[in-house]
């Protein structure tokens, strides 16, 4: 009788797995797929393309409602033109980066 290296239970004598256990007596050759290592892996290439999108979106609400593309009135005053000046390029183009590297990001 062959005893269990996992749960010690009797089995036959030209058993290869275990009864109670399902555990396997004999050691095969075969390669076992573990799944690919990931540094980023999908669910977070999801997210940051996610946010990614929800940066452009914001970038051009900001480039058409403080921009004067609309009938509505531009707004002058000097301390928001200056962080409409800056904020508009970060969040579209970094934007537009970060969505392209989240594309990319499943492969890493």
């Amino acid at each position: 009788m062959k005893k269990c290296p996992y749960c010690s239970y009797s089995n036959y004598d030209n058993a290869t797995s275990c009864r109670k256990c399902d555990g396997a007596f004999v050691v095969t050759n075969a390669t076992v797929y573990q799944g690919q290592a990931y540094k980023v892996g999908p669910e977070r290439a999801n997210t940051i393309r996610n946010r990614a999108l929800s940066m452009i979106a914001l970038g051009l609400l900001i480039k058409v409602y403080w921009g004067g593309y609309g009938p509505w009135p531009t707004i002058d005053y000097p301390i928001l033109v200056t962080i409409r000046a800056f904020a508009e390029p970060i969040l579209l183009f970094g934007g537009l980066a970060l969505y392209i590297f989240g594309l990319f990001a499943n492969f890493f």
